[in-house]
């Protein structure tokens, strides 16, 4: 297993300028017990070989090493949603998928889409009627791009302290990556805050300035009274 997730990486970074494969899916999603040494062995940083259905949830988490639960490799793992393959057609599941989508939408979840490129019409049709209908506050992004965005806000370090006047709290945050894009929410209304958050139209959510790796910061929040 070793030797051919390795070869399958170096013949992706050799033929390809300026590649880094660091995201991997296993054919068939058939997965041995070796498979996130393997991976972690070959320098992949990423995974999306299980379905959601298999493991019982759309978020991310720590791929275990030989898939026990002893041990944590270095690699996370993003549950396939949908995939393409199974009966009718993603073209007639749309719909379905859409119901979906928004249910995850109000858990915070993430929705995966897996696509084989050996039949470009209907799938290419399905896919784009899934972009074009997707809720207002939901949005579409590659894999590598969220995988980054996840390990990140997984690996920021924050706290809450009390501030100097009545209402106030201090949000400290450490990232050991860059980051962007990361939000906090409350239970109480806000009313102001600095060091570049933005507050959101509920006015109970903030979204931090975009962070550096070992960036330190301190962000002021005042409660609306």
């Amino acid at each position: 297993m070793f030797g051919e997730v390795r070869v399958t990486k170096e013949l992706l970074d050799g033929e390809l300028p300026g590649q880094q494969t660091i995201f991997f899916r296993a054919g068939h999603l058939r997965v041995p017990d070796t498979l996130p040494e393997a991976l972690q062995r070959t320098g992949y940083e990423f995974d999306s070989s299980f379905t959601a259905n298999d493991v019982m949830t759309d978020f991310p988490y720590p791929l275990p090493v030989a898939l026990g639960f002893t041990e944590d490799s270095g690699l996370y793992e993003f549950p396939v949603t949908f995939e393409d393959e199974e009966a009718p057609p993603l073209d007639q599941r749309v719909d379905s998928a859409l119901d979906v989508i928004r249910a995850n939408a109000e858990n915070g979840g993430i929705n995966v889409l897996l696509i084989h490129p050996n039949v470009a019409g209907d799938k290419l049709a399905a896919e784009k009627a899934l972009l074009d209908k997707l809720p207002s506050d939901v949005t579409a992004t590659d894999m590598q791009s969220y995988g980054l965005f996840w390990r990140a806000r997984d690996h920021m370090q924050w706290s809450i302290a009390t501030g100097k006047s009545p209402g106030e709290i201090v949000l400290n945050v450490t990232a050991r990556e860059p980051a962007a894009g990361i939000t906090f929410e409350f239970q109480r209304e806000i009313s102001g805050a600095d060091a570049g958050a933005r507050i959101l139209p509920d006015h109970r959510r903030i979204v931090l300035s975009d962070l550096k790796a070992g960036d330190k910061l301190a962000v002021h929040v005042k409660y609306a009274h």
